[in-house]
């Protein structure tokens, strides 16, 4: 039975560059990190039910013993239930949240969920206006087409600093990110007490844009997934999570092709960033940073 626990946990936010500074963490000759893209013990009940030893065989369990876990869901800070699951695996853990701004992060996010098969409607501005009774009707179901809340930080962030304490949680911007991806690197390896000096290799990037070719199929294919299919069970029982995992990722990346989003809807941006002003002022005290720079009269893109 193993005890080793997560040290550090990228819990957000989703299209904020979560992909990247996983990769290039991961790098670090003292840490080691799951395979899959996502995390997923904490977020799916019949993952964390299994227990954190299952959990471990699927996510770590090439993991040596002297390397420190690190860790990614980009939607468990969206949930406070699945919050005090992280808690309860390590209070002292570091959470880190990365944010972008909000309005092109919401914009990413419904591309990413029309590329993925998660999204069928087809404007942003339809999508938005179904968003409210989405989410009540099945938060989980629709997690990932939470466009405004999760580009709502300020009540998400409030909620882990009172959970967690200040010291375990950090807020990187985006910008900071792409400008100083080896600084921001090297700050979080000083966290878990590992040689602050090493220089990943930052010039890749993960998760750009592009779009299935079929949406129709990504969409079909989705929901295969994400079903309770016995066909679905069945296979996965003969076929490892690693192998499972690539043949996912084989068959999306089969079907996507380049592909660059229409600029947002000027009036739409605008509506956008008048909407989040007030909570980014309050992130902005609450955190003491200034994020005035999100607000500008250009739309996203």
């Amino acid at each position: 039975m193993t005890n080793k626990l997560i040290q550090l946990m990228i819990v957000g936010t989703q299209k904020s560059g979560t992909s990247s500074l996983l990769r290039y963490l991961a790098q670090h000759p003292d840490i080691y990190t799951h395979p899959q893209p996502e995390m997923t013990f904490f977020l799916q009940d019949h993952e964390y039910t299994r227990g954190y030893e299952s959990a471990f065989a699927k996510y770590f369990s090439q993991c040596p013993e002297d390397k420190k876990l690190i860790a990614k869901n980009v939607m468990v800070m969206h949930s406070q239930e699945i919050m005090k699951r992280i808690y309860d695996h390590n209070p002292e853990i570091h959470l880190v949240v990365l944010l972008r701004e909000p309005a092109a992060r919401a914009y990413s996010a419904y591309w990413w969920a029309r590329r993925r098969g998660w999204e069928n409607i087809k404007t942003f501005e339809d999508a938005l206006a179904a968003e409210e009774a989405r989410l009540k009707e099945d938060w989980f179901k629709w997690r990932q087409c939470g466009y405004l809340n999760n580009s709502t930080y300020y009540p998400h962030v409030k909620s882990l600093i009172a959970q967690f304490e200040e010291k375990h949680v950090h807020c990187i911007l985006t910008d900071e990110l792409q400008e100083n991806p080896q600084t921001v690197c090297q700050k979080l390896y000083k966290l878990l007490n590992i040689d602050a000096d090493f220089e990943p290799v930052v010039e890749e990037r993960h998760n750009q844009a592009a779009m299935p070719r079929s949406e129709k199929f990504n969409f079909l294919f989705t929901q295969f997934l994400s079903s309770r299919n016995p066909l679905k069970r069945a296979i996965r029982k003969l076929v490892p999570d690693a192998a499972a995992y690539k043949l996912r990722k084989t068959i999306l990346n089969w079907n996507d092709r380049p592909f660059s989003p229409p600029p947002m809807n000027p009036q739409t941006h605008e509506q956008l960033e008048n909407y989040f002003k007030p909570f980014n002022q309050k992130l902005a005290e609450l955190l003491g940073r200034d994020f005035s720079h999100w607000n500008s009269d250009k739309a996203a893109t």
